[in-house]
């Protein structure tokens, strides 16, 4: 902030980090909960593994090699690289602050998301697991989400909606395929998101309060935001339900479907869309580049 700030200006400051704060909190309890329930409880696992096996039973062979054929385009050296290529927009922009802490986004939840994957054991509580290891909370999920919560993170105040929209798209995609192609269970898509809210309302709150809320000329359009969450939404919900209840082979008709998993897939298109929007809500009013400072010869 600058010196002169005054005192309605920091006020609003702190007002906005605490939010941030809590936000990133509430994200750190929810991955305690989601782990204590669906790693450490018996009744925790019986649901995971159920969606997880329901995904056995209506998926069809082509949707699972699509499914895997996707998520093999996510790895280290696609992180780099478009990680990089986000720095770089803040770096083109001026904003060195914002390429920083883009970095320190991207960075610190997928390493956070492999320590905890590490640290976590997985007791055989059931024994007929699906997949007997731990996997809480997903890798590639936490890529996808990583990438576009940084996204909105660096781009102008009047591209968030688009950014959002975006974002949404493919992080609810990327962490609905893990769990159609048999690769994660639904807990460990969400706990991804758990995992990119800690470091991205953390990296925020960290930005504001030594940046200040800046003075954006525009503000985020609300209605482009909603319509692009509805827009999402709408898709994850037609995308999931057809490849669980519609077999082409031989002619349509309609197929059983594993109740587990749908409703599985549809809550993490969910989680991934209100994630997305309640970071713009969040910063909502908030420019995240350098306030405007008044010298004699003018702004700057």
């Amino acid at each position: 902030m600058p010196p002169a700030a005054s005192a309605e200006e920091r006020a609003r400051r702190d007002r906005i980090v605490h939010r941030l704060v809590v936000a990133a909190i509430l994200c750190a309890a929810v991955l305690v909960v989601l782990t204590v329930v669906f790693v450490w409880t018996r009744s925790g696992q019986r649901l995971d593994d159920a969606a997880l096996s329901g995904q056995r039973v209506v998926q069809r062979a082509r949707t699972a090699a699509r499914s895997n054929e996707l998520l093999h385009t996510i790895s280290v050296g696609s992180l780099a690289v478009f990680g990089a290529s986000l720095v770089a927009v803040a770096l083109v922009r001026g904003r060195w602050h914002l390429g920083a802490g883009v970095a320190a986004l991207i960075v610190g939840a997928n390493v956070t998301t492999q320590v905890v994957k590490w640290i976590v054991q997985r007791p055989d509580l059931l024994h007929n697991h699906v997949i007997s290891f731990n996997t809480l909370p997903s890798g590639h999920s936490t890529v996808a989400a990583s990438l576009a919560a940084a996204l909105v993170v660096v781009v102008p105040v009047r591209l968030r909606p688009l950014a959002a929209t975006l974002g949404a798209l493919y992080a609810a995609g990327i962490a609905t395929m893990t769990l159609a192609a048999g690769w994660h269970r639904p807990s460990d898509a969400i706990s991804a998101f758990a995992v990119v809210g800690i470091w991205t309302f953390g990296v925020c709150a960290v930005l504001v309060h030594a940046r200040g809320t800046g003075s954006p000329r525009v503000h985020e359009g609300l209605p482009g935001l909603v319509t692009g969450a509805i827009l999402v939404l709408v898709l994850g919900f037609t995308v999931v339900l057809a490849t669980t209840t519609i077999d082409r082979a031989d002619g349509l008709h309609i197929v059983r479907i594993g109740l587990a998993y749908v409703l599985a897939a549809l809550t993490i298109v969910v989680v991934g869309v209100g994630f997305v929007v309640a970071e713009v809500l969040l910063l909502r009013g908030v420019s995240l580049d350098a306030p405007f400072r008044r010298h004699a010869d003018g702004w700057t």
